[in-house]
């Protein structure tokens, strides 16, 4: 009997909350099914919100044999080669003024710069989300001035959802909101990130390389951050347990994250 072959699937997945309960690790099912499915010729993608350094430990054990996307779709990175494909970043001093006027209006609120290696915290260090520790960031505490030159990848703000939307009113009338995208990774934390990136942008730089093209795409998400990536995927999947705006997004809903969706997806959809 012939073993069942995907050597025209690229798979792409979310990490947090998708394949990998949150503040856990990838269960041996879930691992299992993704090395079982590149061994049968299928090409599998992380794609996260994470830094590669923040990601890489909960890869562990896990056959990535095509490029990953980090920092929500601002870079597209060979592992294997370990090797950056495409890097879209927020430049101008306007971020820098956005930074600041956010320092000021918002106290309470953890402030994040992303570059390419380092999670920095401009913001009080007693104002620190919890998910910071044990998370494999490679963080920083600095001022503002100190990383003005740095190369940023992503902005990020956590604080409580109802000063988020003030944030947002903020970036209106800097008008940043016309040189960027933003959106909710969770419910309190607002990301910025170039005009035009996200997971399903760079998902379809992915899609269009000669050694994927041709292939249909299967993409696992459950926050809004997956929106995108999943609407853009020829077969977009939601956590049972994901958002309301993940799942309206995908075509699928499959098992909850802590029941193993992958192989729940090789099983049911593959």
């Amino acid at each position: 009997m012939n073993e069942k072959r995907y050597d025209d699937i690229l798979l792409i997945s979310d990490l947090d909350g998708t394949i990998i309960p949150r503040y856990e690790i990838i269960s041996e099912e879930n691992l299992r099914a993704i090395n079982e499915f590149t061994a049968r010729g299928g090409a599998f993608a992380p794609a996260t919100g994470r830094s590669p350094g923040s990601a890489l430990p909960y890869l562990e054990g896990i056959t990535v044999n095509a490029p990953a996307i980090f920092f929500n779709g601002a870079m597209l990175k060979d592992l294997k080669e370990d090797k950056v494909l495409e890097m879209r970043t927020l430049d101008g001093d306007i971020w820098r003024d956005f930074a600041a006027r956010v320092l000021y209006q918002f106290p309470r609120a953890c402030v994040e710069v992303y570059t390419t290696e380092d999670c920095i915290v401009i913001s009080p260090e007693e104002n620190d989300d919890p998910r910071l520790d044990g998370e494999f960031y490679n963080v920083k505490h600095c001022t503002l001035r100190d990383v003005e030159e740095e190369t940023w990848l992503k902005f990020f703000i956590n604080d409580a959802p109802v000063n988020l939307t003030f944030v947002e009113r903020l970036a209106k009338e800097l008008g940043i909101d016309k040189i960027s995208t933003s959106f909710y990774s969770e419910a309190n934390y607002l990301e910025y990130v170039a005009p035009h990136t996200s997971k399903g942008d760079m998902a379809q730089v992915l899609r269009a390389m000669p050694a994927y093209a041709g292939r249909r795409v299967v993409a696992c998400g459950d926050y809004g951050n997956d929106a995108v990536l999943l609407r853009m995927a020829d077969i977009g999947i939601a956590p049972a347990d994901a958002s309301e705006e993940a799942k309206s997004a995908a075509d699928r809903v499959g098992v909850p994250c802590s029941e193993n969706l992958i192989a729940w997806v090789l099983k049911e959809i593959l």
